[in-house]
């Protein structure tokens, strides 16, 4: 079993990849569109014009993991849960670096500082409300 984030945007996953990209220095891997979805006469799912180039699902890889991403035509809950973070292992440089994209438009949590079970622990809220929570793993690596 593997347990993969999944991050639901309305209509700004494709601003999310460029951010997670930059961020994470990461090439999609996978992009569908709402556009790309065959038609089914016996089940049409009408899609309206200004939300066709919305994305049906995209991976992003992180070395042996990934995450998935999607706009959502349903209902989506506007409030950004707190009660969920994404927890980031990696070197300090990417620290960093990532905690430095991510905070451009959004909000630090807890700012990159050395504690007792990190050379640089940080969280940073992203622009889109997503919880990240980074932790170097050493200060050698």
């Amino acid at each position: 079993m593997q347990i993969r984030p999944y991050l639901t945007f309305k209509g700004e996953c494709q601003e999310a990849i460029k951010l997670y990209s930059r961020a994470f220095k990461a090439e999609v891997s996978e992009i569908i569109r709402f556009s790309d979805i065959p038609q089914n006469p016996d089940n049409p799912m009408p899609i309206p014009d200004s939300q066709k180039n919305w994305i049906v699902q995209a991976t992003l890889p992180f070395g042996d993991n990934f995450m998935r991403l999607s706009d959502c035509l349903g209902e989506l809950n506007d409030t950004p849960s707190e009660r969920v973070s994404i927890a980031v292992e990696c070197i300090i440089d990417e620290v960093k670096h990532a905690f430095a994209v991510l905070s451009e438009e959004g909000k630090v949590g807890i700012p990159l500082q050395q504690t007792f079970f990190s050379p640089c622990h940080g969280v940073v809220f992203d622009k889109f409300g997503v919880m990240w929570n980074f932790v170097a793993l050493t200060e050698n690596e």
